[in-house]
């Protein structure tokens, strides 16, 4: 008797550490779940912040063709009103040195033509969307940029950094609209886009009407804005013959017919 008690102590005591260690290897496979989860649920929240590091490029083709160009205007460049903030003491505070203007044209001493898109107007092939967030801020009661591109499915981050209730009001023809409020200073909200707008549509604020943008949503990367200079360059783009297009939101658009060869570096000009 004594020796069976022995045998079923032992076997209890066994079967007791056994079930225990189910119990922690279950609860550290939950952990690790749980975790996941709440990854998961910050990555897709409604603020989202811009990446720690930038993702990687694309691969660069061998033989990648580059177009550089530049856009100017034939005549002289219309004076651009003054914008009238005065209905918004903090807007007018942001510009009490320089009086902000109208950017409808922007242009330099010598013509050079800023915030004109500058895209590819077809183009085969699957280019997945870039990772990185394309990011529009309003600043000063502005939106920065002024013209503004990116791809399907890539993220864009809307931004307010100012000390004034904004709201973001996009105009997209293709894709739903949306009117988004943002009343509190740093307020960041992401969106994505599921269809191609190759034309750009408006962006605006209902609550400050002088503030406009435009945005372009495209399906490849082959597009560009013109700098302050005029200048803009479209890379890493396939060998082949394209169409090459110039948008401006009050001249309208322009087009060339362009061959590139492989490896090839070709200099265009768009006048308007």
């Amino acid at each position: 008797m004594k020796k069976f008690v022995s045998i079923l102590f032992a076997a209890t005591l066994l079967v007791t550490m056994s079930c225990g260690k189910g119990k922690e290897a279950k609860e550290e496979e939950e952990g690790t779940d749980d975790q996941a989860l709440q990854t998961a649920t910050t990555a897709t929240g409604g603020t989202a912040a811009a990446p720690a590091t930038a993702p990687a490029a694309a691969a660069v083709s061998a033989d990648a063709a580059t177009i550089t160009g530049t856009v100017k205007l034939a005549a002289a460049a219309p004076a651009m009103p003054t914008l009238q903030m005065s209905a918004d003491p903090y807007c007018a505070s942001q510009h009490a040195n320089a009086p902000a203007k109208d950017e409808e044209v922007v242009a330099g001493p010598g013509g050079e033509l800023e915030n004109v898109f500058v895209y590819i107007k077809q183009i085969n092939g699957n280019f997945p969307a870039p990772s990185a967030p394309v990011v529009i801020d309003q600043h000063g009661c502005q939106y920065h940029p002024h013209v503004l591109a990116l791809q399907v499915g890539q993220p864009l981050q809307i931004k307010n950094s100012d000390a004034a209730l904004h709201n973001i009001h996009a105009l997209p023809v293709v894709n739903p609209q949306f009117n988004e409020g943002q009343p509190v200073q740093g307020m960041v909200s992401t969106k994505k886009f599921e269809k191609a707008e190759i034309t750009p549509f408006k962006v605006k604020c209902d609550v400050h009407g002088w503030m406009k943008a435009w945005m372009a949503v495209m399906p490849h990367p082959f597009y560009s804005i013109s700098q302050a200079n005029g200048t803009f360059t479209i890379a890493n783009l396939p060998p082949g013959n394209y169409t090459l297009v110039a948008w401006h939101e009050k001249y309208g658009s322009k087009e060339q017919q362009i061959t590139v060869a492989a490896k090839e570096s070709k200099t265009v000009a768009f006048t308007f």
